[in-house]
């Protein structure tokens, strides 16, 4: 079933895009408490434009596919990284910082325990890791040819590959989003029961 997906990608680079991202996600709550401001001024901007787009109860549609499209543009900003070279791991820790960085400005250290306990997450990471690792595939395509066009071959190579797996894990994660949300606002807050 998962064949194409052992054959194409990397799973050394996965298990280290996996390590970079949980280090980003250890060093984020730490670069809050220290108000390291140069590396908190983009997650918290994050932050504020997420806040002031999801706290106007807008449509579960819309809400959907917002939450799919963003997700989509930063994995595959991240996958397209790779073209870069040095990028791939910069990706991953810092896609783990800044997740981290908005759980813990929101929530603290629950923040911090609602990701990695969150069942939206656990279909988010997979599709995260997939990402940096072809990321670094390309880089290594890049570093051993040395040579666009079989740069871009590669990257052609691995689009199905992202399409099957990234885009369906991710799309998977936005509809459970999308419904967690949607029930949430349901529930009646402490302050009107």
């Amino acid at each position: 079933m998962f064949t194409d997906l052992f054959q194409t990608v990397d799973f050394t680079y996965f298990f280290l895009s996996a390590l970079l991202f949980f280090a980003g996600m250890y060093f984020g709550p730490l670069a809050v408490e220290r108000n390291i401001r140069f590396l908190l001024m983009y997650p918290r901007w994050m932050l504020k434009v997420t806040r002031r787009i999801f706290n106007h109860g807008i449509n579960p549609l819309i809400l959907f596919l917002l939450i799919f499209l963003l997700n989509n543009l930063s994995v595959m900003t991240s996958f397209l990284s790779g073209l870069l070279v040095i990028l791939p791991p910069f990706a991953a820790f810092f896609t783990g910082f800044n997740v981290a960085v908005i759980g813990f400005e929101m929530l603290g250290w629950r923040g911090i325990w609602q990701i990695l306990f969150n069942p939206v997450a656990w279909l988010e990471f997979p599709a995260a890791f997939i990402g940096f690792s072809m990321a670094y595939q390309l880089a290594e395509a890049q570093l051993t040819y040395a040579d666009w066009q079989l740069t871009l071959t590669t990257l052609i190579s691995l689009m199905p590959i992202y399409l099957k797996y990234v885009f369906t894990l991710l799309l998977t994660a936005a509809v459970l989003e999308t419904s967690l949300i949607t029930y949430g606002r349901h529930i009646p807050k402490d302050d009107e029961t």
